[in-house]
């Protein structure tokens, strides 16, 4: 941190540069935010929201783009709102009546990925489960579908004993899901709400705070996952090294956050619905993502697109109350979204990159 003082009226701090503690700073863009815990009632009983401005910068040093000034760490949990997607409870849907012929295709997908996870990423063997009926045909689409998507598929190897840890678990989804696939789960939420969900409902081992308060034992997991929350920490660099620590020598971190050197992020600027300022402290690029885990002592081993764009359609809904609201209305196209999305995958520019890295052979942490 090179200015300690905190913006007047803001509770903000100005900080060095996360990744190479650089002090010297391109503006980026400015976005606008209005916090719904911001707003005051005058006399009238109106209510008088207030608006407050980010700046997003670029390091001159090493590139990194991050928030700066930003909200202290006693002041940024003001900025989620109570219904964060990754913080509510899992919606319980109503199974829905199926024809035969959709619950036979169910079925046979669900044996399918089973069967690509058993013969191809060192999955358990129980997964098969031999009480079904593991028909030729499946067994050789799966054959097929794998070597046809293998380049495209994200899914994670099973290594070691299977000991995995999400950090910023939210709700526990995942790490329920990875469960069904034979991993012993652990979790790390900061949220209470969503970790205590996660502890009495889905009956997970997850632990409320952040990794560094907690001392695991050295080289206690096979996996480490974040799914979009590197981007929410203020000392993200230190976080990689103590995953290092924790994870074994042939460990694996996969790290998913939005790209912001996407077509997308460029199109839509502030619109953009993966910048989420100032929620998200860090922007990353593919290139600066990669810098910072070989600084962690990470290996890069592969960096995948993901092809479901996540954030398009949701940065057209942000258009509904700016100046180009007519453009929110292309939100209803889901078909054309998905179309577009495919394209821009093509061209290697997705909003959403998902990192495969491997723990260095001499990483010291």
């Amino acid at each position: 941190m090179y200015n300690s003082k905190s913006k007047e009226g803001q509770n903000l701090e100005y900080v060095s540069c996360c990744l190479c503690g650089g002090n010297t700073f391109d503006n980026v863009l400015i976005s606008n935010y209005v916090s719904p815990s911001n707003h005051q009632t005058i006399d009238d009983g109106s209510s008088n929201s207030i608006m407050e401005t980010f700046n997003l910068v670029r390091c001159r040093n090493c590139g990194l783009q991050q928030v700066n000034p930003r909200p202290s760490k006693q002041h940024i949990g003001r900025y989620y709102t109570e219904d964060y997607y990754a913080h509510t409870s899992l919606k319980v849907k109503k199974p829905k009546k199926k024809s035969l012929f959709a619950g036979k295709w169910i079925d046979f997908k669900d044996d399918v990925r089973r069967l690509i996870r058993v013969k191809f990423y060192n999955y358990p063997c129980s997964l098969e489960d031999k009480d079904r009926n593991i028909s030729v045909s499946k067994r050789i689409f799966s054959w097929l579908f794998y070597l046809t998507y293998r380049s495209r598929l994200d899914i994670i190897p099973f290594t070691g004993e299977g000991k995995i840890l999400d950090l910023g678990c939210g709700n526990g989804r995942f790490l329920s899901t990875m469960r069904k696939f034979g991993w012993q789960t652990y979790g790390v939420e900061k949220n209470p709400t969503a970790s205590r969900y996660a502890r009495d409902e889905l009956h997970l081992d997850v632990k409320t705070g952040e990794l560094l308060h907690y001392q695991f034992e050295s080289s206690s997991f096979d996996t480490v996952t974040m799914w979009h929350s590197l981007e929410h920490l203020y000392d993200p660099l230190c976080t990689l090294k103590e995953i290092g620590r924790v994870l074994n020598n042939n460990g694996q971190l996969i790290v998913a956050v939005p790209n912001i050197d996407s077509f997308v992020a460029k199109v839509f600027k502030t619109y953009w619905y993966g910048l989420q300022l100032p929620i998200h402290l860090i922007a990353f690029t593919p290139g600066s993502i990669t810098k910072m885990l070989n600084q962690a002592g990470f290996d890069v081993k592969k960096i995948y697109l993901d092809r479901r764009g996540a954030t398009l359609r949701l940065s057209l809904l942000n258009l509904k109350d700016g100046k180009y609201r007519v453009l929110s209305r292309l939100s209803r196209f889901k078909g054309a979204i998905k179309a577009l999305n495919f394209i821009l995958a093509m061209f290697g520019s997705c909003d959403i990159i998902v990192i495969h890295a491997r723990k260095k052979a001499t990483c010291d942490v």
